[in-house]
């Protein structure tokens, strides 16, 4: 027998699903908008070498790729690598892309370029609540400003936007690259090692700080370097920014955090704090990184931060720039959970075989003054009728009720 679920790590959507989606995205796009964010969007396939070359991550290990085709796809070689078969990938965020696209058309854009992307990108997860391996993302960001103020700009936007969805008392944390980069220096490590030990650190609110240790244990790391590496962060995450300095030339660093932190505190009543542990998993980022957290989901629910290196490793030439990606999965999900009331202004208006059929579209014009109205033929069975229609509409009524002067009724009340 065939199989008809979706993919795993993909999901159709209802229509009372599609609905919220859709005014998610309207909601989001009408607060960047209004800030001053400008919509542009860019292929789903991107070029391999493009992609491979990002400092992505662990999504570099998610990236989907294609096969080459035709003449390119040459199966008689022997010895084959994936690199032989392979020639484009899906991409895994939409930073990468918009790096490309600000590189291409930087001589026709504005500085700072304030560009929005609302659409989908793909990882090969493994899926779980809130994760998926087909899924959306609402990006803003700032190319073309080095200062602190982007930051600023965007985490405003971006709050002010989780608002405007109907959320209530966020926690924004924010980190900055740099003391990560600092700490682990100052416990010994090697340059070269703060990447790998900033993909494990990323864990730490996952797996803990035994987790974390023993995780850098089996990655070959000597235990007075990690029980350092561990003493810090335990300092930090205890006495916050005011013990940064002690762990290197951080004065600005510290600054601009204060700055952007307190500046965020006067103007919204949520909790924004410096947190150690934000580290962000891609290795692009290079200054300030920051997370949203909400009730009711255990991760985050939106992040990003400073990638001033990407577009230099592109074109050769540096450019700064910021960036945010808010979680629309998880905020679909938990408003889905919330809501209550009427979702739509759906009504079903029901007729019957012997109906004069000029009557019901008359009916039907009168009705779609206030409501959106589709047909349905009378069934013989309304209850399943009902537990049906209940996906797509909230409200219905017969055309002979209508005409007899009897209200509308709500579906399930």
């Amino acid at each position: 027998m065939k199989n008809f679920n979706p993919i795993r790590g993909c999901s159709d959507y209802m229509p009372r699903q599609a609905i919220i989606r859709d005014n998610v995205k309207r909601t989001i796009l009408n607060c960047y908008q209004k800030n001053g964010y400008n919509l542009i969007f860019t292929p789903i396939l991107e070029n391999l070498e493009l992609l491979s070359s990002s400092d992505g991550g662990d999504n570099l290990r998610l990236m989907f790729k294609t096969v080459k085709r035709g003449d390119k796809l040459d199966l008689t070689k022997e010895n084959l690598t994936e690199q032989d078969i392979t020639e484009e990938g899906l991409r895994y965020d939409l930073t990468v892309p918009l790096a490309r696209f600000f590189a291409n058309n930087k001589e026709k854009l504005p500085t700072p370029f304030k560009s929005i992307q609302i659409d989908y990108s793909f990882r090969a997860e493994r899926p779980q609540k809130g994760r998926e391996r087909q899924f959306t993302q609402c990006d803003i960001d700032v190319f073309g400003d080095a200062t602190i103020n982007a930051e600023l700009d965007l985490l405003y936007t971006v709050i002010q936007t989780y608002e405007q969805l109907g959320f209530e008392n966020l926690t924004v944390r924010i980190n900055h690259r740099e003391i990560l980069n600092s700490i682990v220096l100052y416990a010994g490590f090697k340059q070269e090692d703060i990447s790998k030990i900033c993909v494990t650190l990323d864990k730490l609110d996952k797996i803990s700080v035994s987790g974390v240790v023993m995780e850098l244990i089996e990655k070959g790391f000597e235990t007075e370097k990690i029980n350092r590496l561990v003493d810090v962060i335990e300092d930090l995450q205890k006495n916050g920014l005011d013990a940064v300095k002690k762990y290197g030339e951080l004065e600005t660093v510290v600054a601009d955090l204060n700055f952007l932190i307190g500046t965020l505190n006067k103007l919204f009543k949520h909790n924004i704090k410096f947190d150690i542990s934000i580290v962000r998993g891609q290795g692009y980022y290079t200054g300030a990184v920051f997370e949203v957290y909400s009730e009711g989901f255990s991760g985050a629910i939106g992040g990003g931060g400073r990638y001033d290196k990407m577009l230099e490793k592109f074109t050769g030439t540096a450019c700064p720039a910021v960036g945010f990606g808010l979680g629309f999965e998880p905020v679909c999900m938990l408003i889905e959970q919330k809501l209550t009331g009427n979702l739509t202004n759906q009504l079903a208006l029901i007729y019957e075989q012997d109906d004069d059929i000029l009557q019901v579209y008359k009916v039907k014009e009168e009705l779609k003054k206030n409501y959106s109205v589709s047909l349905f033929l009378k069934p013989k069975n309304m209850k399943s009728f009902y537990d049906k229609i209940m996906s797509v509409a909230d409200f219905s009524i017969s055309v002979k009720d209508y005409l007899a002067n009897k209200p509308v009724k709500k579906i399930g009340a």
